[in-house]
């Protein structure tokens, strides 16, 4: 695991702990294949959220993702934007 997603790991899991039923985890860049024998409806290259390293917080239906690369751009507010807008919404 890099070193962007391990600190957002340790940070979010510390800061969220008070809030039950929280679920912090890593995620990993997905590769998809196309089927040479099934039609395909889904282009992989109209979206690119399958290729970003992060980590996913969820609790009940909802989820939130912080991109690996708003540490590694000094973009640490986002993140405690969003970290706000959690503690707001739950």
């Amino acid at each position: 695991m890099a070193v962007d997603v391990e600190y957002l790991l340790g940070y979010l899991e510390d800061e969220l702990s008070d809030i039950p039923d929280i679920r912090v985890h890593p995620v990993a860049p997905s590769g998809i294949q196309k089927s040479i024998d099934l039609p395909q409806n889904y282009d992989p290259e109209a979206n690119d959220l399958h290729l970003q390293r992060g980590v996913r917080v969820r609790h009940g239906s909802r989820e939130f993702f912080f991109p690996a690369n708003w540490v590694n751009d000094n973009r640490l507010d986002l993140v405690y934007a969003q970290v706000k807008e959690i503690r707001e919404l739950l």
